[in-house]
């Protein structure tokens, strides 16, 4: 056939990006948050202080996508930027109203995760935390 497309990995993985990261904006809406903005929460709660080059590595993210995401944070007292041992050393923490934030978040990342999980089933979803991790060592 002429017109048939050959499958492109990046277009497989964007189309599928798209679907998932709208499940998850679809539910954190809720509380005025997106995805990314969620996932740099969570990297900071966890790590408890973090720098932006963590958040890159961590989320495999380009600096500019990192800045995008943590400004609105910082921007509403979410996030407090302080200074490390030199002046271009910078350390991210939540606020306390930042942890709130981050608390509440993950009763919607919760439905959000289990909607897919229920959709793709125990299988495919484990399948797809292999296929991630796999594609990520890619670059690493």
């Amino acid at each position: 056939m002429k017109n048939k497309i050959e499958p492109c990995l990046a277009l497989s993985i964007r189309r599928a990006d798209r679907i998932i990261s709208q499940a998850y904006n679809d539910r954190l809406s809720v509380l005025g948050i997106r995805s990314t903005q969620f996932s740099v929460l969570r990297v900071i709660d966890v790590m408890q202080k973090a720098s932006a080059k963590d958040l890159q590595q961590h989320l495999s993210m380009e600096q500019p996508t990192v800045s995008r995401a943590l400004k609105p944070l910082i921007r509403d007292g979410y996030i407090l930027v302080s200074e490390g041992k030199n002046k271009k050393e910078k350390w991210l923490t939540l606020t306390p109203e930042g942890k709130t934030l981050f608390d509440q978040c993950m009763i919607p990342w919760r439905q959000a995760q289990d909607d897919l999980a229920a959709h793709l089933g125990p299988e495919t979803s484990q399948l797809l935390h292999e296929l991630s991790n796999k594609i990520v060592s890619f670059k690493s």
